[in-house]
């Protein structure tokens, strides 16, 4: 099902009371559910007061969270959803139930996630976003993985935070300045972006980028000042020869 995007045009007297009153924005998504030992399929919606699934054949797994429910919603690709929520599964070690959709059909975009971080604005992880026009720097990294090998891509700081954009749309991310708890520089050529996300280890998780490009002390002091003193940084940073034209 691709995404049904649904508009109230009101009367010209009662137009501005609508748009201020009711949001009906709604979208749907077809999706995949995976389920301890078997899959199930139905209907995602997110709308103005939360996100449901309606399955097509069980209606016992049929659930509704409003938005003081969830936890976190990570858009892992524009094809893979998880939402994780308060509730804790016993059988799991009381670790909180995350569920996992994938869509059978259309992907989740920009307009998806734009609505989303409006109302999960420090409970939303996603690696779909539109690169930013204003692309303060830009440099060429090496993802480290945890476990198993990185993947490349180009980091980038904008005013409205860092991007990594990777060859691999599933480690992509995009932190917003208020998610990221801090930026720390390991050496000239290597970078720590420590962000709110859950985690095995917690709600935060680091980030390490292999930079090929080193980065001198003065371009990383500029950065680090964007984060922490968030004032006048764009104006500094128009005089270094590696930030873009």
């Amino acid at each position: 099902m691709k995404t049904v995007l649904l508009s109230v045009l009101a009367l010209p007297l009662l137009f501005c009371w609508s748009v201020m009153a009711s949001d009906n924005t709604v979208f749907q998504f077809s999706v995949d559910h995976d389920h301890f030992w078997r899959k199930g399929s139905g209907t995602l919606t997110i709308d103005q007061e939360g996100i449901s699934y309606t399955s097509e054949k069980d209606d016992g797994h049929n659930t509704v969270w409003s938005y003081s429910d969830i936890q976190e919603v990570k858009i892992q690709s524009p094809q893979k959803i998880y939402i994780r929520t308060y509730e804790d599964v016993w059988w799991k070690l009381n670790r909180e139930r995350t569920l996992h959709f994938e869509l059978v059909e259309g992907e989740m975009g920009a307009e998806v996630v734009n609505f989303l971080r409006e109302r999960l604005p420090s409970a939303l992880v996603s690696a779909v976003f539109t690169p930013p026009d204003d692309a303060a720097y830009t440099v060429p990294v090496k993802h480290k993985h945890a476990l198993g090998r990185g993947c490349e891509g180009q980091l980038v700081f904008s005013e409205e935070g860092i991007y990594y954009s990777a060859s691999s749309s599933d480690h992509s991310r995009f932190w917003p300045m208020e998610d990221i708890e801090s930026l720390g520089r390991m050496s000239g050529s290597n970078i720590r972006v420590t962000a709110w996300e859950h985690s095995h280890s917690g709600s935060i998780r680091n980030f390490q980028f292999q930079l090929k490009r080193p980065m001198d002390g003065e371009t990383y002091e500029r950065l680090w000042r964007k984060i922490y003193e968030p004032e006048s940084w764009l104006d500094k940073l128009g005089t270094d020869s590696s930030v873009n034209p």
